[in-house]
């Protein structure tokens, strides 16, 4: 029971609301759905109200949703007909958020993100955890996205490579891209040879300003394109600003080396 009110909704009811809110948008006779208990549990550690009459408040479910294959029954003429729908690893419908006991849903997609972001917050009452809001900068950044978050010059090493890799030498046709790799990573370590890539916690008046590093490479295109490629490589520093309500702002980003 959800502290004396209406039970909670199942995890087989849960996933029905989750499916509910893609079929608006993309009418599928149905969808692959699994949990991430490790959003939920992120979900729960940043609960200002994580106790309700004695009872742990995990009232939020998180599934990833695709399409699928399945067979289903729909009415042509007047009549029960079984069909079947095949799938090949089509589509990827993103995040969706059920809370068991209201039975709203928050489905994280497209250019809305951030606002969707907002407003679940606000409903489930989440709060940067204390001293560093790792958790709750882990929970947005991966709900609304964003750039990826630098922690090793060795991973940075890794994306770099592959993005050389796509960029000169598309479907490993050659090994072209091995020496434009090698330049480029060479004047890198000498422009900036103390660049530590870290994440830091500033706390401020207004909150709590986090700071990271990225990676943006060349534009990739589907299918990949011969070369020369577009854009400009750059590693850049972005910064975020969390309120101590939960609320987020995008502060300027700083390039710290970009060339070709």
């Amino acid at each position: 029971m959800a502290f004396g009110q209406a039970p909670w909704l199942t995890d087989d009811e849960a996933r029905k609301v989750a499916g509910a809110a893609v079929h608006s948008v993309y009418p599928e006779p149905c969808y692959s759905t699994y949990r991430d208990e490790r959003f939920e549990n992120i979900v729960f550690s940043v609960r200002s109200d994580q106790l309700r009459d004695d009872e742990l408040n995990k009232s939020v479910y998180v599934y990833h949703v695709a399409s699928d294959t399945c067979d289903y029954v729909a009415y042509e003429n007047g009549k029960r007909v079984v069909y079947s729908q095949v799938t090949l690893d089509c589509c990827e419908y993103g995040i969706v958020a059920v809370d068991r006991g209201t039975q709203k849903s928050y489905w994280f997609t497209g250019t809305s993100r951030a606002d969707v972001f907002r407003e679940f917050v606000r409903d489930e009452q989440l709060r940067p955890d204390p001293p560093k809001p790792m958790l709750f900068v882990t929970l947005y950044r991966e709900l609304v996205g964003g750039q990826d978050e630098l922690e090793s010059s060795e991973q940075l090493r890794d994306m770099v490579q592959q993005n050389f890799r796509s960029a000169y030498s598309p479907y490993e046709r050659d090994d072209k891209w091995e020496s434009k790799f090698r330049s480029w990573w060479g004047r890198f370590r000498s422009s900036v040879p103390q660049l530590k890539l870290e994440t830091t916690y500033e706390t401020t008046p207004g909150g709590t300003i986090v700071r990271g590093y990225s990676f943006n490479g060349f534009k990739l295109t589907t299918p990949r394109t011969d070369p020369p490629p577009k854009g400009t490589p750059q590693i850049f520093q972005w910064a975020i600003l969390i309120g101590k309500d939960g609320t987020v702002e995008t502060l300027p980003s700083k390039t710290v080396y970009s060339s070709r």
